[in-house]
């Protein structure tokens, strides 16, 4: 059951998707198994709500009643839903209409994600104390411990619309992770390895007969038999993702950023078509105009819906633009285009 389940997970989570890009091109598709509404218009209103928390990164119940408050329908955003065999899962998959559910929600003020996702690094130690401790693995789930740890990453990933992975290693990290010289940082050569936005150092000891600690990035205060260290590794995730996806709504009256964007490394035609692409995704910038452009660089006049710290936190998931240096005095984000 426990393996059907993270197929399942895992399933979802890749479909439209390549594990090691940034962007969530599935931004508005939710799917709930079936034995988690009660009819049809029960799974939509749910699907809608998980939506919410995708699309806003937070968990915060204040969006929901906001929207509430407007009498918005919400099954009037559906665009499509149907009743699908997910691994042998029933799922009720609903897709939303990106282009009228944006400008309800922006009415309303919902801080808003796009398309790109940030990468979360975990580099987990586990010490079981009946061999010598071990990094997990992508493709190593040796026991139900760390089968579970992932099946939680990949449903939390799935809520939350981010990336959460582990490092796939191969001969020469295995070697290296061996290391007993205390100048050797497993934790810096992981982050400098494998690409992420934040990397996660956790230490997981059995201590007892079903007694586990938990050191690191995240700690627990006392001993957790095993499935309360799935509980609790959920709930440490949510914590850090709620402040690391937070995006500060502006006062009441208070109008976002004006900065300018400037882009370097353009090659071609191409790639100025390639700019504006992303650009689109960017759900921070509120409107864009041209205001300079050369062979190797071109500028935009933007205006922000929020601070240019939202801004800069969506860029941290991006696939193709780069930040390079921000000038508070001229209020110029420098870019680079990745090719």
């Amino acid at each position: 059951m426990i393996n059907k389940f993270f197929f399942f997970f895992l399933a979802i989570f890749c479909i439209g998707n390549d594990a090691r890009a940034k962007e969530l091109s599935n931004l508005f598709e939710v799917n709930i198994p079936v034995d988690q509404y009660t009819n049809t218009n029960d799974g939509l209103n749910k699907a809608f709500n998980l939506l919410i928390k995708k699309l806003s990164g937070s968990r915060n119940t204040k969006y929901l009643w906001k929207i509430g408050d407007t009498k918005l329908n919400k099954v009037d955003f559906v665009s499509s839903y149907s009743v699908k065999l997910l691994n042998d899962v029933d799922t009720l998959s609903v897709e939303f209409n990106r282009a009228t559910l944006i400008p309800e929600l922006r009415k309303i003020g919902i801080p808003l994600i796009g398309f790109s996702r940030p990468v979360i690094l975990f580099l987990i130690k586990v010490d079981t104390g009946e061999a010598a401790p071990s990094y997990m693995d992508l493709n190593n789930r040796a026991d139900s411990l760390q089968n579970n740890i992932q099946i939680a990453m990949m449903k939390t990933a799935l809520e939350r619309g981010v990336y959460l992975e582990l490092p796939e290693f191969d001969l020469e990290d295995q070697n290296f992770l061996k290391q007993t010289n205390i100048l050797f940082s497993p934790s810096q050569y992981i982050k400098e390895k494998f690409y992420n936005d934040e990397l996660l150092f956790l230490q997981i000891s059995r201590v007892g007969i079903n007694q586990w600690l938990i050191n690191g990035d995240f700690n627990s205060d006392s001993t957790l038999q095993e499935d309360a260290v799935i509980n609790f590794f959920i709930d440490q995730i949510n914590i850090f993702l709620d402040d690391f996806l937070a995006i500060e709504p502006l006062k009441e009256g208070a109008s976002g950023n004006k900065i300018i964007l400037s882009i370097n490394g353009l090659e071609s035609y191409e790639d100025v078509q390639a700019v504006e692409l992303e650009l689109d995704k960017i759900f921070a910038i509120k409107t864009r105009a041209f205001h300079f452009f050369d062979r190797r660089r071109i500028e935009y006049n933007t205006q922000l819906f929020q601070t240019t710290n939202a801004l800069l936190k969506e860029l941290r998931g991006s696939s193709k633009l780069l930040v390079k240096e921000f000038s508070e005095d001229n209020q110029i984000l420098y870019l680079e285009l990745l090719n």
